[in-house]
């Protein structure tokens, strides 16, 4: 069998590649804020900017907290729950962020379990035969209908919301490097 392939055989191999490099994408979400604050003081990761003015890390703890909150629904799509995974109770706002402490929290810890739970899925989803198509229903507000998506889609809404997030802190980064120069280098990131 050494001829051309079927195409469904071939678009089922494109559509497992596809699906593994978004995995692969998602998995680097950790790696992409750690590089983007890679080197900034902790007073460096305070400056504010963006639509919503967060800080950089608030921002961060806005991305590891997204995945959280993602990972959950991941979660119950894999398990196959039949109930409307209901997500309207999150509403990142300045007051959300405050009320959590994300301007004072040191943001190792959640890169750690961010890294960790990336990880925790890429396992699961390996496991689980046709994982990236298994649906849920979402609501997203009160009041809502439900609304079907997929765990593919999930993933690819999470590396686009990171994406978007990065930007900003890049800018931000940048306005900090410029104001200061170079940021100094740490010792230990644990300290952040």
């Amino acid at each position: 069998m050494f001829g051309p392939r079927e195409d469904g055989d071939v678009r089922m191999k494109s559509r497992g590649q596809e699906a593994a490099a978004l995995l692969k994408s998602w998995q680097a979400i950790p790696t992409r804020i750690e590089g983007a604050i890679r080197g900034l003081s902790g007073s460096a990761l305070d400056a504010r900017g963006g639509d919503e003015n967060w800080s950089i890390r608030e921002t961060v703890h806005h991305l590891v907290e997204a995945n959280l909150i993602a990972s959950n629904i991941l979660l119950a799509a894999l398990a196959g729950s039949a109930s409307p995974y209901d997500w309207s109770w999150v509403i990142p706002s300045s007051t959300w962020m405050r009320r959590l402490g994300y301007a004072r929290a040191p943001v190792r810890p959640a890169l750690s379990a961010l890294e960790g739970l990336c990880g925790h899925f890429a396992v699961l989803l390996a496991a689980c035969r046709g994982g990236f198509d298994r649906e849920i229903r979402l609501l997203d507000s009160r009041g809502a209908r439900p609304r079907a998506t997929t765990v593919r889609k999930i993933l690819e809404e999470q590396v686009d919301h990171a994406r978007e997030h990065l930007k900003v802190v890049a800018r931000l980064r940048a306005e900090v490097v410029q104001a200061k120069g170079r940021p100094r280098r740490r010792r230990s990131a644990r300290r952040r």
